[in-house]
């Protein structure tokens, strides 16, 4: 769970994942501009979401042209990778474009995923 309250006035809001007895709080929240119920419940799940399993996973994939899969990825956007232990998703945080060969023959990116578990 996580306390959110406006600092000076606005409402206090206790807002605890669902399926959990919230017995393990994350750190409360103040902020001027918690004025109302939906902005605190909007402010605590952001909180909540910030915890949890997760990992920065750097791939290294060929760049094909952009009718074909994967294309060129940009950081923000969410991806599925399939892997040997099944599928999963990710959000880009970084991408990178290599060229090596004569005439570079050969382009790669190196993308930077994070994922949650």
């Amino acid at each position: 769970s996580c306390y959110v309250s406006g600092t000076t006035h606005g409402v206090a809001v206790d807002v605890r994942r669902a399926g959990t007895a919230g017995d393990e709080p994350a750190p409360d929240v103040y902020d001027e501009l918690i004025t109302g119920t939906d902005a605190a419940r909007a402010r605590g799940i952001a909180e909540l979401a910030k915890g949890g399993n997760q990992e920065i996973v750097t791939l290294h994939l060929p760049l094909f042209p952009e009718a074909t899969a994967p294309g060129l990825i940009e950081p923000a956007m969410l991806c599925e990778v399939r892997d040997i232990d099944g599928t999963w998703r990710g959000l880009c945080l970084a991408t990178e474009i290599g060229a090596e060969g004569v005439g570079a023959a050969r382009v790669t990116q190196t993308v930077r995923l994070e994922r949650h578990h």
